[in-house]
């Protein structure tokens, strides 16, 4: 699903490539549900259709899940407790678990899988965790980095052979923040220094160069603040200071032309332009997002599947206000949708719909992106359901997870490798279903 596209020797911005769209968050946030909530109308000049806040529902049942983080087609996540599990496939070992419950795939082409959660680790205490396109990184309560699964490119680290055993990650601790990309990995240390390691064939790493890479840590150059977050995407890389600046490297978007994203490689971090100071912060396949202290989101660079939000397909260099009043918390940006959650815990998503990973069902979308049988939502429409959530993470694939107040764990989208732990590997499914408790 993740593609390998290679760059020259062009050490800034000399880089042009064209790659094909079909190539192509541990503080748990407590939210309390307002008495009543007025209608909000699109306020984007590109839209006409109003988006409407609405009631939440409690869900039935509790549990104890307190973050979830969403790579291609697996699913990680935290319990209150700080024991971390992982569900959905296990080719390459990024469950962290050696001996996975079932095989998924074709009757030719099967592959180590998970239907339901497994502990990573047992015994360590994990405080954050990120799931990349094919491997996984955490952070533990001692404040030590992991990382496990793909290793192809480095991006767990130098001298590990990858797979399921987690593999410390050098350097001075302790570590804050971690991002698993598509091939790479960036971290944040506790003095605000960032570091990343693994593929740099478009400057990802953001160290001056597109050439070497590797597993050794990296240290970014050129950021004028501490780093508050670091988000590591599809051979890019975008930084959060500690004052809200947005720095952006790697495969920077230009345009698209042809039903192509046209990019650049840009081997140091660049100051996003027209970038409002940030409280948070996304970075999807080509698309980033982001809200500002207000919650007014902001979403830029490539939008064929309308995953800006904006009512519009047309792409942005510089940050544009998704079509909506709502306030929101909390945004993930996937491969070709967004997910957010507002201040009521409401969840809404945007972009594509081909496997149901807005939460909505396919058909019941009259828009078109990306081709005539593709559905797709130009603007944010309310997941189904109405469950108050207080985390929501879609990342290389295409499915969605989020946490309740009541710390239960949904899922939605696309399902064939078990990502969605709900004990099935069915194909898609547009309602959240629950995923199951740990074995």
């Amino acid at each position: 699903m993740i593609p390998n596209v290679s760059a020259g020797p062009s050490l800034l911005n000399l880089n042009f490539m064209t790659v094909p769209m079909s190539a192509l968050l541990p503080a748990l946030l407590r939210i309390l549900l307002a008495g009543s909530i007025a209608a909000a109308l699109v306020s984007c000049s590109e839209a006409t259709s109003p988006v409407r806040e609405f009631p939440v529902l409690d869900d039935v049942g509790q549990s104890d899940w307190a973050s979830v983080s969403v790579g291609g087609d697996h699913t990680c996540a935290i319990k209150s407790n700080g024991n971390a599990y992982c569900w959905g496939s296990n080719q390459y070992g990024q469950l962290g678990v050696v001996h996975s419950d079932t095989t998924c795939g074709s009757k030719d082409a099967q592959y180590s899988c998970s239907l339901v959660p497994h502990q990573v680790l047992p015994g360590v205490k994990w405080a954050s965790i990120s799931a990349g396109a094919r491997h996984t990184c955490g952070i533990t309560t001692d404040r030590e980095a992991f990382c496990w699964g793909a290793n192809d490119e480095n991006q767990v680290g130098d001298f590990s052979p990858g797979g399921p055993i987690p593999a410390k990650v050098s350097g001075s601790l302790p570590w804050t923040q971690i991002s698993a990309g598509a091939t790479h990995t960036c971290a944040v240390r506790s003095d605000g220094a960032l570091f990343c390691w693994g593929s740099n064939d478009r400057g990802q790493l953001g160290n001056g160069s597109v050439t070497g890479g590797g597993g050794s840590l990296s240290r970014v150059l050129g950021l004028r603040s501490p780093i508050a977050s670091v988000s590591a995407g599809q051979q890019r890389t975008c930084a959060r200071t500690t004052i809200g600046t947005v720095y952006c490297w790697g495969a920077v978007w230009i345009d698209r032309e042809n039903g192509l994203e046209i990019t650049r490689a840009q081997s140091t971090p660049q100051l996003v332009p027209k970038a409002p100071a940030m409280a948070s912060l996304s970075v999807g396949t080509f698309t980033t997002c982001g809200a500002d202290a207000s919650g007014f989101a902001y979403c830029w660079e490539a939008n064929s599947r309308g995953e800006m939000g904006t009512g519009t397909l047309d792409g942005s260099t510089s940050p544009l206000r998704v079509a909506s009043d709502l306030e929101f918390l909390q945004l993930s940006a996937g491969i070709v949708h967004t997910c957010g959650i507002i201040t009521s815990g409401a969840a809404y998503c945007w972009g594509d719909d081909s496997f149901g990973q807005l939460g909505v069902a396919p058909a019941s979308l009259t828009e078109r992106c990306g081709g005539p049988t593709l559905p797709c939502a130009k603007i944010p429409v309310a997941v189904f359901g109405r469950q108050q959530f207080t985390e929501i993470s879609t990342g290389f694939g295409s499915h969605v997870c989020g946490v309740t107040v009541r710390g239960n764990l949904y899922c939605w989208g696309l399902g064939l490798s078990g990502q969605r732990g709900d004990g099935s590997e069915s194909f898609a499914v547009y309602v959240p279903a629950m995923a199951r408790e740990p074995r």
